[in-house]
């Protein structure tokens, strides 16, 4: 016999039905606490992204000429927004990725990379770069312990270990103010430490802290193995007695502040240097970039001077050019007031649709490829006499100076370098070992350079000559020549040039290549090499 009762009808079954009540409860409160957790993390997420519009609209310019500013602000739109989508509606985020142009995780690391660079070019003490005291005239904010863990983790995936060691070991020292404001685990920081000064020839350093590691996760596989290879390594070294008793007492120290040395014979000590890659005339080349102007012998001194130069040229006869001699050899002129500030606008607002990450040859595949040296920040376009009356004005100008053809020049290329955009020493010129130097353009070798400047800057972006121990500062307006030839037609060293990071600030230049055709009435040949 099958009955049948009504649920509204008997008191037993409303009894059970509460049960239900009291499950679907339980498991509406769960999908709230996620709900508000993941809406949480969603407003912190455009609080920090209003915040930058607070800052940054109206005074983009300034804004981002902050390096840490730029870095932040890539990082929040490269990484962070990537973490954000996740808990977004998958038709949301579809329509908004449609809709505008996010930076790519290559822009984020280039970011990074260049803040490091920036940190190694002007001898930033990463304390102080981490607590937003870029100098004394810019403040930026203060990174927070995740914030320096990431740039700490992007050092650590290139091989960086120079600089993955200094940035975790400031995550630690941020991590100890934040208390529970954060959302990195102080294991993951220690890990990737023990590993980095570890790689840095720290042995010691690195079995301390993996010790600290065990304290607080005593279970960490990859921390008990190890420290079991630590040991190891220790025991099998061969030490002195007091050695010995030295690296004990330091694997037991809590103390895990790094001390940097340069020198690695007390095998206990803290160890950090640069990697190899520091090439040979990094040191001279940084050191230009350090310096506020040219420091030249009262010998080489003597021979500078400043006039006004009219080359009897009708174009510059009513009103000649202020020209500066800023070096002797090479000779390197710089001409002021070249370019209104009008024309510099016309010209960036023709260059931006066209930028493009720049490129450089390789000569052994004859392709261009963008390379490393350039990450990030440096980006450029070309611009023809025909593109506008601008452009064919500065190139007369340029030829009624110079007194050399341009039918034969390269069209005029745009640069714009943005955090810590830099370009390494380099020659203009084509040297005879590289495979068929500029022959595309039938035009012979760079026989000259024209540099415009088309902004000041803050802090850093000089151009300096390392052989000359030259070092020109940025001026708007103004233009820098020199001969990469010699008359003979052989390259000229001394020319080795290299653009230093910018610091502070936004670097516009405006480059023109000068070829040999052409020039044979306008600069005659010589016989002998060196001249």
């Amino acid at each position: 016999m099958c009955i049948q009762s009504d649920v509204f009808t008997s008191t037993t079954h409303l009894s059970h039905l509460l049960n239900t009540e009291i499950g679907l409860a339980k498991q509406l409160d769960i999908y709230l606490k996620e709900e508000y957790e993941r809406l949480d993390q969603i407003e912190k997420f455009v609080n920090v992204i209003k915040d930058e519009i607070r800052q940054a609209q109206g005074n983009e310019e300034y804004y981002f000429g902050n390096p840490v500013n730029s870095y932040l602000f890539i990082k929040h739109l490269a990484t962070d927004w990537n973490n954000i989508e996740k808990l977004l509606p998958t038709d949301f985020v579809k329509n908004m990725g449609s809709k505008w142009l996010f930076p790519t995780f290559e822009d984020y690391t280039g970011s990074a990379i260049g803040l490091m660079r920036l940190q190694d070019t002007y001898e930033l003490n990463t304390s102080q770069l981490a607590n937003g005291e870029l100098s004394s005239k810019f403040k930026s904010k203060r990174l927070s312990a995740l914030e320096c863990y990431d740039l700490g983790r992007v050092a650590y995936t290139n091989g960086d270990f120079y600089h993955t060691l200094m940035w975790m070991q400031e995550a630690l020292d941020h991590l100890d103010t934040e208390m529970n404001h954060t959302s990195i685990n102080k294991i993951d920081i220690l890990d990737h430490l023990a590993y980095a000064t570890s790689q840095q020839g720290n042995v010691e350093h690195a079995l301390a802290i993996t010790k600290e590691i065990l304290t607080i996760a005593p279970d960490h596989f990859r921390a008990q193995n190890n420290k079991v290879y630590y040991e190891t390594i220790i025991k099998n070294r061969t030490l002195t007695n007091k050695q010995r008793r030295d690296a004990i007492d330091k694997s037991n120290s809590t103390n895990l502040k790094l001390i940097q040395t340069t020198s690695s014979d007390e095998s206990y000590k803290i160890n950090n240097k640069r990697s190899d890659d520091y090439f040979d005339e990094q040191e001279s080349y940084e050191h230009l970039c350090r310096q506020n102007g040219t420091r030249l012998h009262p010998t080489y001194q003597s021979k500078l001077f400043c006039r006004y130069r009219h080359n009897n040229h009708p174009y510059l006869i009513l009103q000649p050019v202020k020209e500066e001699q800023l070096l002797h050899q090479p000779a390197i002129l710089f001409y002021h007031d070249i370019i209104s500030d009008s024309d510099i606008e016309k010209i960036k607002s023709l260059a931006l649709p066209k930028l493009q990450r720049a490129v450089v040859r390789d000569f052994t595949t004859d392709t261009f490829q963008p390379v490393d040296y350039r990450i990030f920040s440096y980006f450029s376009a070309w611009l023809r006499n025909e593109d506008s009356p601008v452009i064919a004005r500065l190139s007369r100008l340029i030829e009624a100076i110079t007194n050399l053809s341009m039918i034969t020049a390269e069209d005029l290329q745009i640069a714009n370098y943005g955090v810590g955009g830099h370009y390494e020493p380099h020659f203009d010129f084509s040297r005879r070992r590289e495979k068929d130097p500029l022959s595309r353009l039938s035009a012979g070798n760079r026989i000259a350079t024209w540099l415009t400047y088309m902004s000041d800057v803050e802090e850093g972006g000089a151009t300096v000559f390392p052989l000359a121990g030259g070092h020109l500062k940025p001026k708007k307006g103004g233009a820098a020549f020199w001969y990469n030839l010699y008359a003979s037609g052989e390259g000229d060293y001394n020319t080795r040039h290299a653009a230093c990071p910018v610091l502070i600030g936004n670097k516009w230049v405006a480059n023109k290549w000068i070829h040999e055709r052409g020039q044979e009435f306008r600069r005659p040949c010589s016989l002998n090499p060196m001249v």
